[in-house]
């Protein structure tokens, strides 16, 4: 990205920045329709340089992901997002060794899971606003180390639990805002040469979720006095490895664990206060992905590219249901691959034009796929442009 810094004074200079990402394509899914992803990627942003060893970033971010595949579990072929995300980065150099960087982000998402859902009006629509802390520091001329600190407030205005609802009769307000919650955020960050590594330990509280409990409480409901609590732990490594003068390679590897308080009790019907079944730990999971990226310069300006990518998850207590939506036993284990490739033309140092064709299957234990896929398979073809100064 080429930046044009205007001088204001002597000490304060300020570069502007911009940057249009568009992708177009077309998906041939195995199960449904065709789809017809859209993304879009806009960001405007100011960087300025006060004094010597202080710099400011202010930063507009708006994205739009549209229908097709989805790597997250959870996610339909159609769901569609809109992200509007606002950074504020103050960088101070404290001396030849530290930096130490502080940032206020605000960030507000707006879903649509159906064709007659209006924007605004999603289920699991949430607004995030929080600050982080980062402490880096230069040991030597090839070794950089940082840790961080973060913390944000995440709220689901439009969220509504329906069967505590339901169960809570004209008391709506029980229902309202389960998903609302603290998140705390400790990671480090380092780099040795080509190589990088990044741990972190995120903690999500709840404000008002409470753990649902085998047993009837005395309120008619199965939901504890205990609210929701639930961890993420995230360990990732990475190395740029050039071959020659042509090829890069990036290999990278990603491991998550997730556990959390919070328990499962399925109901015969959407309506039923009976449960027939409890399944405890059911959100623990681990999860393990590889990804190879393998780039060859052409020529000034053209680039083929090919990546391959694995992943695979495991629920250490989920058991997996049949195609009538019964747990069967066992626990369930999803595995999907991805391996793309293409072409990138560069037409000048702004712009980037590239042609690629992916392929992205599923399997699963999970065979009820009533509402989300869980098996599957698809190729995408399409262009993708980026414009940055």
């Amino acid at each position: 990205m080429t930046c044009l810094a205007y001088p204001l004074s002597a000490e304060v200079k300020i570069a502007p920045y911009y940057s249009l990402n568009f992708m177009d394509a077309v998906s041939i899914p195995t199960k449904g329709d065709w789809l017809f992803p859209l993304n879009l990627t806009n960001d405007l942003g100011l960087m300025a340089n006060v004094g010597e060893n202080n710099s400011v970033t202010g930063f507009y971010e708006l994205k739009y992901t549209g229908p097709g595949f989805k790597k997250e579990e959870g996610q339909s072929f159609t769901d569609r997002t809109m992200d509007h995300i606002l950074v504020f980065r103050d960088e101070q150099k404290l001396n030849d060794l530290y930096t130490l960087k502080a940032q206020l982000d605000y960030m507000r998402e707006y879903v649509r899971t159906g064709a007659d859902e209006v924007w605004g009006q999603g289920l699991y629509d949430f607004q995030r606003t929080g600050f982080g802390i980062f402490l880096g520091r230069q040991f030597a001329p090839e070794l950089y180390g940082e840790l961080s600190l973060q913390f944000h407030t995440i709220l689901f205005p439009n969220y509504s639990d329906l069967l505590a609802e339901y169960q809570a009769g004209a008391n709506a307000d029980s229902s309202t805002g389960k998903q609302n919650q603290n998140v705390y955020q400790l990671g480090a960050y380092g780099k040795y040469g080509a190589n990088s590594a990044s741990a972190g330990i995120m903690l999500m509280n709840y404000t008002k979720q409470k753990i649902i409990v085998q047993t009837v409480q005395p309120d008619g409901t199965y939901y504890s006095g205990e609210l929701q609590s639930d961890m993420l732990v995230t360990l990732n490594a990475s190395r740029e490895q050039k071959i020659g003068e042509r090829i890069l390679v990036v290999p990278g590897f990603a491991y998550k664990h997730k556990t959390s308080n919070q328990n499962f009790q399925d109901f015969a019907t959407p309506t039923s206060t009976v449960p027939v079944q409890y399944v405890g730990e059911f959100y623990n999971y681990n999860e393990i992905d590889a990804v190879l990226p393998f780039t060859l310069l052409i020529s000034r300006k053209w680039e083929y590219f090919a990546t391959i990518e694995w992943d695979w998850k495991d629920y250490t207590a989920r058991p997996p249901r049949d195609v009538n939506n019964v747990f069967v036993s066992g626990r369930q284990a999803n595995d999907i691959i991805i391996w793309g490739t293409g072409f990138t033309y560069k037409a000048n140092e702004v712009t980037r034009t590239t042609f690629f064709y992916q392929y992205q299957g599923e399997t699963s234990n999970m065979k009820f796929e009533k509402y989300l896929p869980y098996n599957y398979a698809g190729y995408t073809v399409g262009i993708n442009f980026n414009y940055s100064y």
